[in-house]
């Protein structure tokens, strides 16, 4: 049994054949809690239900190839698309 998180990579596609072949492949592995998010998501009439993902870049030990390390995580959707805004600092230098 595997002791990390359902994960993914990309890797540069150094097999292209033409210009309309992938640039990276690779696989992502999903925990049943991104899985359960998207049937939920099509549940409420969502058509194209959506991941959030994040990367870091990394070198392989065995090839030195680079690739991108990935996570998949539920989709948090923000109110009317707006972005999420950090809280203000608080001064506390102010007199009173």
């Amino acid at each position: 049994m595997n002791d990390y998180p359902p994960s993914g990579v990309l890797f540069q596609n150094d097999r292209k054949k033409n210009e309309k072949s992938p640039d990276y492949t690779g696989q992502l592995e999903l925990s049943d809690e991104v899985v359960n998010d998207l049937v939920e998501q099509m549940s409420r009439g969502v058509t194209k239900p959506k991941v959030s993902l994040i990367g870091w870049k990394k070198v392989s030990q065995k090839t030195g190839k680079p690739f991108l390390s990935l996570l998949g995580n539920a989709y948090e959707e923000r109110p009317n698309g707006a972005a999420q805004q950090q809280p203000q600092k608080l001064d506390d230098n102010i007199p009173f």
